[in-house]
């Protein structure tokens, strides 16, 4: 999996690396099918905006959190992606044991 974390307007500390991978490390729980994650950290006017953009399955996820705490924000932004992934991971299980080869049952 490729990991790539940016600041715009905010040097990225190794806490927040660390936070960063913890979570990623996280979302590999749910679906270890994930190909890139990408993390921008930007300061604009005094909010703290944590974007998060993923590759998984052919389906590209973004999720987004604003605050007046970066920590918090990147919680949340991955809180929201993690949803995503879940949500992801049980659609395309449920397509496959729907397909039987059969056609619907009367």
């Amino acid at each position: 999996m490729d990991i790539q974390i940016a600041g715009r307007h905010v040097e990225v500390t190794e806490a927040m690396d660390q936070q960063i991978r913890d979570n990623i490390e996280k979302l590999t729980r749910f679906d270890n099918k994930i190909q890139y994650v990408t993390v921008t950290l930007d300061v604009d006017a005094g909010n703290q905006i944590v974007e998060i953009l993923a590759k998984c399955h052919r389906s590209d996820l973004v999720a987004e959190a604003k605050g007046s705490d970066m920590y918090k924000c990147i919680d949340s932004a991955f809180a929201k992606l993690q949803k995503q992934v879940r949500r992801l991971h049980d659609r395309l299980v449920s397509h496959k044991k729907n397909r039987t080869g059969q056609g619907p049952t009367e």
